[in-house]
C-alpha cells in the first residue's frame, strides 16, 4: 500500500505567484548586475552533505558558467563560522543553522533584496519557526533551508520486537504512531530490561541526551505553561509546569519507572541496540539507513508526553544561507542562494540529509510504505504535525543558547543530583543574563 503527500499550505496559484515574483528583474543593490565572479562558500563537513552539495553545486555553474564556486566543508563548523566573523575572515556565502542575529547587528551580513525574496514571499511560503531566527529589526537576512523540529519521530527496532515476541499494535501503523503517551509506555514497558540492581540495560523507549532539552521545553508547553515572556525579555522556569517537565524526565529514568538508561545518547543506544525505541528528529531515517542498513525499523509521530495535550515540540530555523556583507561578487551570491533555495533544491537537500524542509512546497509529493520505516516516510508523517511546532524564543537573539548550552548543562546535572529546584533556577538565573547581556551588547 502506498499513501501520497499532499501539499501543505499551499495552491498552485501561491505556486505560480512566488515563481513569478522571483524570475522578475534583478534589483541587485549594488555591482554590476553581472552574474559571473569569484565565491566562496562554507557549509559543514558529513557525507550527507557532500553527495548533495557537489552534483547541485555543478548544476549551478552550468546555468551561471561565468560563476567560479570554490566550497570549503569543515567538520566543526560552528566554531569555524564563529572564529571567522571575529576575525573578518568568513566567506562570501555560508549555510549554517545558527541565529543571524549578532551577525545582522554587527553589519557582518547583507539582508536579503527584495528580488530575490520580498517578507511577504518568505511569510507566505515559509513555515513561520523556520524563520524567526533569520530576521533582525524586521529585516530578514537569511533563508532557511529546514524547519529545525526536535524529537517529534518515534523509532523502533522491529527486529528487537520480534526477538522478544511483542507485537506492534496496527493502530500505530494505521495511524502514523500511539494514540497516546501511555500507550507508548505499555510497549516500552515490555522491551526495557534492567540489571538485578535495578539499572536499566536496554532501553524501553531512550530519550535522554541530544535534543532532549528540547523535549524539556516541549514538556512544559503540553503541561499549558509557556518558559518564554518575551514582553518582559525574560524566561522562566521556576513554575508548576517547569517541576512537572522536569519530574517526568526524571520519572522515566529512575527508580521502578525507568525505562530510558541515563548514560547513553539515545541515537547511539539505537544503533548499538541497547534501545528498542528511542525518540528522535526525521534525520535519524537518513542516517540510521547508512549505519544500520540491515536493521529493521520503523518510524512513527511521537504522541504528547501529557495526556490531552497537542504534539507539541519546539521548531525553529536550522540550516540556511546567509551573504556576507564584504562579498564582492553580491549578484553572483544571491543568485546562488536563489538557486539553492527554490523548492526544487530546498526538497533534493532536505531528502539527502535527512531534514524538514522550511519551504511548504518542498518535497509536496514523497511517497512511502506504511508498513516499513524509510526517509520517505520519517520526513512525509512529520509534516503532519509541523502545525504543533512552537518556536523557541527569537527574542532572545541566541535560544539555541538557551536550548542547548544552559538548559543541557542543568538536565545533565539533574540527572546527577535529581535536584529539580537547582536545576530550574540555574535555567532561570542564567537565561536571564544570556539575554540581558545580549540586548544590551
Amino acid at each position: 500500500m502506498k499513501k501520497r503527500l499532499t501539499a501543505l499550505l499551499l495552491t498552485a496559484a501561491m505556486t505560480s505567484s512566488l515563481l513569478t515574483g522571483c524570475g522578475g528583474k534583478k534589483g541587485w543593490e549594488d555591482g554590476d548586475g553581472k552574474i559571473d565572479g569569484d565565491l566562496t562558500f562554507w557549509t559543514q563537513d558529513t557525507e550527507p552533505w557532500k553527495a548533495y552539495f557537489n552534483p547541485a553545486i555543478k548544476e549551478f555553474q552550468e546555468k551561471y558558467p561565468d560563476v567560479n564556486i570554490q566550497v570549503e566543508y569543515f567538520p566543526e563548523f560552528d566554531q569555524k563560522i564563529t572564529q571567522a566573523f571575529s576575525a573578518g575572515e568568513e566567506p562570501d556565502v555560508i549555510q549554517t543553522w545558527s541565529s543571524i542575529t549578532d551577525w545582522a547587528k554587527a553589519g557582518k551580513i547583507a539582508a536579503i533584496p527584495d528580488s530575490v525574496m520580498t517578507a511577504e514571499d518568505l511569510e507566505s511560503n515559509y513555515y513561520e519557526s523556520a524563520l524567526q531566527n533569520k530576521k533582525y529589526q524586521d529585516k530578514y537576512y537569511g533563508i532557511p533551508s529546514e524547519i529545525n523540529v526536535e524529537s517529534p519521530s518515534l523509532y523502533v527496532n522491529m527486529d528487537i520486537l520480534k526477538q522478544e515476541g511483542v507485537e506492534l499494535p496496527q493502530s500505530w501503523i494505521d495511524n502514523n504512531g500511539p494514540a497516546s503517551f501511555s500507550e507508548l509506555l505499555e510497549v516500552a514497558e515490555k522491551l526495557t530490561q534492567k540489571d538485578s540492581s535495578g539499572q536499566v540495560t536496554r532501553s524501553g523507549l531512550a530519550y535522554t541526551y541530544a535534543q532532549w532539552e528540547a523535549n524539556f521545553l516541549s514538556l512544559i508547553l503540553q503541561y499549558g505553561g509557556d518558559y518564554k515572556d518575551e514582553a518582559n525579555n525574560q524566561v522562566h522556569f521556576l513554575t508548576e509546569e517547569g517541576r512537572k517537565a522536569a519530574e517526568t524526565l526524571l520519572k522515566y529514568t529512575k527508580g521502578e519507572a525507568a525505562v530510558s538508561d541515563e548514560g547513553e545518547t539515545r541515537y547511539d543506544a539505537f544503533i548499538q541496540g541497547t534501545a528498542a525505541m528511542c525518540v528522535g528528529a526525521p534525520w535519524y531515517a537518513g542516517s540510521f539507513s547508512i549505519d544500520i542498513p540491515d536493521v529493521n525499523w520503523q518510524v512513527f509521530n511521537m504522541p504528547a508526553w501529557v495526556e490531552g495535550a497537542d504534539p507539541i515540540s519546539i521548531g525553529t530555523g536550522g540550516w540556511g544561507y546567509l551573504v556576507s556583507e564584504k562579498c564582492e561578487n553580491k549578484e553572483a551570491a544571491w543568485a546562488f542562494v536563489e538557486f539553492m533555495t527554490s523548492a526544487e533544491e530546498t526538497g533534493k537537500w532536505a531528502y539527502a540529509v535527512g531534514a524538514l524542509p522550511a519551504r511548504v512546497d518542498a518535497l509536496a509529493d514523497l511517497e512511502y510504505d506504511p508498513e516499513k520505516g524509510s526517509v520517505d516516510k520519517a520526513i512525509s508523517i512529520a509534516k503532519d504535525i509541523l502545525p504543533f511546532a512552537e518556536e523557541e524564543g527569537a527574542y532572545m537573539q541566541t535560544p539555541s543558547t538557551l536550548t542547548y548550552t544552559i538548559v543541557r548543562e542543568k538536565l545533565r546535572q539533574l540527572l546527577v543530583d535529581e535536584d529539580i529546584e537547582a536545576a530550574l533556577k540555574g535555567m532561570e538565573e542564567e537565561g536571564n543574563q544570556m539575554i540581558e547581556e545580549n540586548l544590551n551588547r
